[in-house]
């Protein structure tokens, strides 16, 4: 609100908008008084806050008290752009004829909307500040082939996101993307155990090909635990100790800029805390914040393609077997066989044919045979004998 030097008027004539206009016309009240009491606080104190830079510099500019000298301005990580930042952009260039912006940013890395961030403000540019030119960084020093190529397929499904065709310095490493479901059950920790054995198996691994990566420089594999809320990661106040592998986890979000060896995703199922995630933000935050997109849950398709995308070596997707995420089976579609589908142990899964979300497990029949049968059952009757 502050930064945008949004009126009480203007607050009460979005709250119209909304669905629950009398709840937000209270709201948008109540939540005036806090500010204005704020910026009383503030001026008492001869204090200033980020957000009241923002805004305060802007009209300062644009009143005439401020003579911008720039003529070329550079802006980073422009994907996170939101209107009071823009707004204050816009009223630096117009100050003097022929000032350069030169921005650089990933539409595909655009997760902060409920900071404010306004997607439309990086995909639309020329509609906001007019002819520009657009070259495509389309090289990355992160991820190997196989993830870079899956990862862009997955986020382009979006029409809405810029199109590019990525390419990884490093080269292609066949199965790198590895789904493992895991039996969850009703107030076990499922997911922490699976999860620890999957570490311990990487450990392992690292340790029996040590010599292949191992230096002075390099004494452990580096290792991500995301989850999609911090309440899912068993390791938010600390991970184990291993002997090869290096183990930090956090969220989603967090790992943003971040990258490691080898990543671990945790509960990537159906569900409110899933991924995507059900949560939807109270639309009282529309109040402040850009209007969502129109394509489902854009940004958290592309908070998913910010996870997968933290590994050089490989990334593991640890998934409810009876609910697991839409994702997933997008990612089997793209990757096809590159999307490797095993057990905590390593053992190779075969995909249920029939409906490509399940796989095949032994069954005992009611005559006390042995079949192969979909995970999804009942919802999936699929037998290896069809």
């Amino acid at each position: 609100m502050r930064s945008a030097q949004l009126t009480s008027d203007m607050l009460l004539e979005r709250a119209k908008a909304l669905w629950h206009e009398a709840r937000a016309d209270r709201f948008a009240r109540a939540v005036w008084l806090l500010t204005e009491a704020y910026s009383s606080k503030l001026n008492e104190a001869q204090c200033i806050d980020f957000e009241g830079m923002i805004g305060n510099a802007t009209k300062l500019i644009e009143n005439g008290h401020y003579s911008s000298p720039f003529k070329l301005i550079l802006i980073d990580e422009f994907q996170d752009i939101s209107e009071p930042r823009a707004n204050l952009i816009k009223a630096l260039r117009s100050q003097r004829p022929f000032t350069k912006v030169f921005a650089v940013g990933d539409d595909w890395q655009s997760i902060y909307r409920f900071a404010g961030s306004d997607i439309t403000l990086f995909t639309q540019f020329a509609q906001h500040f007019g002819s520009c030119w657009i070259g495509k960084l389309q090289q990355t020093y992160r991820c190997n082939q196989l993830i870079a190529e899956v990862a862009a397929n997955f986020v382009q499904r979006n029409p809405g996101q810029m199109s590019k065709d990525v390419q990884s310095l490093r080269p292609k490493i066949p199965r790198s993307i590895r789904v493992i479901p895991v039996k969850v059950e009703w107030e076990k920790p499922s997911m922490e155990s699976a999860c620890q054995q999957l570490l311990n198996r990487l450990n392992g691994f690292a340790a029996r090909i040590a010599t292949k990566w191992q230096s002075e420089t390099k004494p452990k594999l580096s290792v991500l635990v995301l989850s999609r809320y911090n309440i899912q990661n068993p390791y938010r106040s600390g991970s184990s100790e291993f002997s090869h592998i290096e183990v930090r986890s956090m969220t989603f979000h967090r790992s943003k800029g971040l990258e490691a060896d080898y990543t671990v995703l945790l509960d990537v199922s159906e569900g409110n805390f899933g991924v995507p995630s059900r949560i939807e933000d109270d639309e009282l935050l529309q109040l402040v914040i850009p209007s969502p997109e129109t394509f489902p849950h854009a940004e958290e398709r592309r908070l998913f393609y910010v996870a997968i995308t933290r590994a050089s070596r490989g990334v593991y997707l640890l998934t409810n077997q009876s609910k697991p995420s839409r994702y997933i089976n997008e990612l089997k579609q793209i990757g096809g066989e590159e999307v490797s589908l095993e057990t905590l142990d390593g053992h190779p899964l075969q995909e249920c044919p029939a409906c490509t979300k399940g796989f095949l497990v032994s069954r005992v029949g009611k005559g006390g045979n042995t079949f192969e049968g979909c995970s999804e059952y009942p919802t999936c009757q699929y037998t290896a004998s069809n």
